[in-house]
């Protein structure tokens, strides 16, 4: 695999709950993906055997994981999510979010 993967011919995807998803760079083990959701977006509860952090652009959501209360996130706030853990997110505005997903997302390949 280059060590520098150009994807300016994939084209986003909008993800079933209609979130805008669009793979941003990847390669080896590391994929960083933009996702931008409108307001009253409910992300469902899943998981996935990828480790997952991520970055608020912008916007303001409630984020859900599994055995935890539910955490209001902001514009600068960050998140973890380990793999296999169940994960979901309630929209309150116009968001804009940063994942970066280990190993790579082959299914946002294709």
């Amino acid at each position: 695999m280059p060590l520098i993967s150009y994807i300016q011919d994939l084209e986003p995807a909008i993800t079933p709950e209609g979130a805008e998803r669009r793979v941003l760079a990847f390669g080896g083990s590391l994929m960083a993906v933009e996702f931008r959701f409108e307001a009253g977006v409910k992300a469902p509860m899943h998981k996935h055997p990828h480790e997952q952090i991520g970055y608020v652009v912008e916007g303001e959501l409630d984020f859900l994981m599994e055995g935890k209360d539910p955490v209001r996130l902001k514009k600068g706030d960050s998140y973890y999510v380990p793999s296999e853990t169940m994960h979901g997110v309630i929209i309150y505005s116009k968001t804009t979010l940063l994942d970066c997903f280990s190993p790579l997302r082959q299914d946002f390949l294709s």
